[in-house]
């Protein structure tokens, strides 16, 4: 989970120049954008990255330096490249023999939470804070 929520913090801190906290509770997320990036290679599984539209335009926004409607498709694509990049961080955390693995490119809908693939190994899901603002990130391998 450390490598989950440091890979987080750092997206976070980096590209929206924001700070981020894991919670500790759980959260409902209602009328959610989702992203998936699924891993292949010595590590199978995926992660999904999920918040409510008005949560979404505002990473958007910080992601982008853009004012954004939340129906905009911008919104879309900036929560998929936060998927990508909360992925790839937390690939590079892995152990050099584990981290053979290929990403794919995400993908985004407006539906409601997907389910994880069911995966014998690991999950992991857990919800952040931003500036007041919640989202969540699943993890499965």
């Amino acid at each position: 989970m450390s490598r989950l929520d440091s890979a987080v913090s750092e997206v976070f801190e980096m590209m929206l120049n924001r700070n981020c906290a894991p919670l500790d509770t759980q959260v409902d997320i209602d009328e959610q954008v989702t992203a998936r990036i699924r891993f292949s290679g010595s590590i199978t599984g995926e992660c999904l990255v999920y918040a409510n539209q008005t949560v979404a335009q505002i990473a958007a926004e910080a992601l982008l330096g853009l004012v954004s409607d939340p129906s905009d498709p911008m919104v879309d694509d900036a929560v998929g490249e936060l998927c990508n990049m909360i992925a790839g961080g937390w690939k590079s955390k892995l152990d050099p023999g584990s981290a053979v693995v290929l990403i794919s490119v995400p993908t985004v809908t407006r539906d409601s939470v997907l389910n994880l693939f069911s995966h014998p190994g690991t999950s992991y899901s857990r919800y952040y804070a931003f500036q007041g603002n919640v989202f969540g990130v699943s993890l499965a391998f």
